[in-house]
């Protein structure tokens, strides 16, 4: 119990740190360790006024061209994507004797039923990656909900110790409705 409330105050007293306005000594230096393409960004980096404010930069329009066209899908967000075709497949995925467990995912039975033979796109992002998620498919946002829980890491490491932190760490559910696919799940 103790490391956890010690990792939510440290996350909390981090996150406060980086909104400070000397936070922004840090943007060079992330952006030359990293390698970043500062012609993607929507605005000078001398613009941002704090860290966060960068790491939640937006991009130029052109820099992730997004097609347009009412039948196709796109990848959601930057990041490293695992795709499994057949949901119901997910039984097999395991890390650590760990099952992946698209009801608890959800955070219910009733809400997990209808995505039951359908295809999972995970995208994980890393600091260096554009953070801003899209909607993977056009349509009707249908309903959004907020399922609670931690704000663990999701790096390599740590995904290879816990799969459940897909489905212990706070999250959105948001279905939208596509004209070519049905009810599409988006966290």
């Amino acid at each position: 119990m103790w490391f956890l409330v010690k990792r939510l105050l440290f996350s909390k007293w981090y996150g406060w740190r980086m909104s400070q306005k000397n936070s922004a000594n840090k943007i060079n230096p992330f952006i030359e360790k990293y390698g970043l393409d500062v012609e993607e960004f929507a605005d000078n980096p001398s613009e941002y006024q704090n860290f966060n404010q960068f790491f939640f930069r937006k991009l130029k329009t052109q820099s992730r061209p997004i097609c347009n066209k009412s039948k196709s899908t796109i990848l959601p967000a930057d990041g490293r994507h695992l795709a499994i075709k057949a949901v119901d497949s997910c039984d097999r995925v395991f890390v650590k004797g760990q099952k992946f467990n698209l009801e608890k995912l959800f955070g219910s039975k009733e809400l997990a039923e209808p995505f039951l033979g359908g295809s999972l796109l995970l995208s994980r992002l890393c600091p260096t990656d554009y953070h801003r998620f899209h909607f993977p498919v056009s349509g009707k946002l249908k309903s959004i909900q907020k399922i609670n829980g931690f704000l663990y890491s999701v790096n390599p490491i740590a995904l290879r110790q816990n799969l459940s932190i897909f489905w212990e760490n706070k999250r959105y559910l948001s279905i939208i409705e596509n004209e070519y696919l049905g009810s599409v799940a988006v966290f």
